[in-house]
């Protein structure tokens, strides 16, 4: 009996400590800040030719947004 119980609070915990990290995380990759630098590491990695790198710097940044979001809502389900 005691171990059912404490299988009970076990399992209850790990939700707990699963889905406040997953918020966590959503909200870390969905910052600005975050967007931006990663948009920027990619920038360096990947040259357009004939594009201007401040477009390019738009361009990866709105690549960023479109994936993050399809990270939160693969978490959020």
């Amino acid at each position: 009996m005691k171990k059912a119980i404490l299988a009970s609070i076990i399992d209850k915990a790990k939700d707990h400590i699963v889905s406040e990290y997953a918020d966590n995380v959503v909200n870390h990759i969905q910052s600005d800040e975050f967007k931006e630098e990663l948009a920027t590491k990619i920038n360096k990695k990947i040259d357009i030719p004939f594009v201007s790198e401040e477009k390019e710097q738009i361009f990866f940044e709105k690549c960023v947004d479109l994936v993050t979001d399809v990270i939160e809502g693969l978490v959020e389900k």
